[in-house]
């Protein structure tokens, strides 16, 4: 007559483990990512499919830096014309060197606060065009202003109440030179924001 044999000891004195080599109850059987139960003998075996990650998505430059920049830039502009404007009033010239000053103002608030994107670049020179332009008028305005035959207190009367004729004088001395200060002043912007933005 056999003895029965005595159950094996839960491991490690947990009353719920299995005993060794005895697999958990309901534990698939066969390979190490087991078969489904009723399987027939000898199916083959899958490994479990990797989980699903999506793809990363690459940053984009933040378009809030990109609209500071423009701004800083812009408030820069509006500056820098005032400035420029009272220059070419006063020496009653127009001078080169103060229209890649104004570009170059514009460059560097834009480029440091917008980055080095080449859009950042871009914006300054557009702004810089617009700067030079508006100084080249507020100079003709404070001319106008300082001139005893005319009946205006200030610059700014002038740009307020005969903008037209201001702009009509623009016009008329409209040559080769001051094409070349607004390029030079949109050039200077581009490249000391590009510079600037990249540092």
């Amino acid at each position: 007559m056999t003895q029965p044999t005595p159950p094996q000891q839960p491991a490690e004195g947990n009353p719920y483990a299995a005993a060794p080599g005895v697999p958990p109850q309901g534990a698939p059987q066969g390979g190490p990512y087991g078969a489904p139960q009723g399987a027939p003998q000898g199916a083959p075996q899958y490994p479990a499919a990797p989980a699903y990650t999506a793809p990363a998505i690459p940053a984009l430059p933040s378009g809030g830096k990109l609209a500071l920049g423009a701004v800083a830039g812009l408030v820069a502009g509006l500056v820098a014309a005032v400035v420029y404007g009272m220059i070419i009033g006063k020496a009653e010239v127009e001078i080169g060197y103060a229209a890649v000053g104004v570009g170059a103002l514009v460059g560097l608030v834009a480029g440091k606060i917008g980055g080095g994107n080449p859009v950042t670049g871009a914006i300054a020179a557009i702004i810089s065009l617009g700067a030079v332009y508006l100084g080249q008028v507020i100079g003709i305005a404070v001319f106008a202003a300082d001139s005893p035959l005319l009946p205006y207190d200030s610059f700014l009367q002038v740009l307020t109440e005969d903008f037209s004729s201001v702009q009509q004088v623009w016009s008329e001395q409209l040559d080769v030179l001051s094409f070349l200060f607004l390029a030079l002043g949109g050039a200077a912007a581009f490249s000391v924001a590009k510079k600037v933005g990249n540092d």
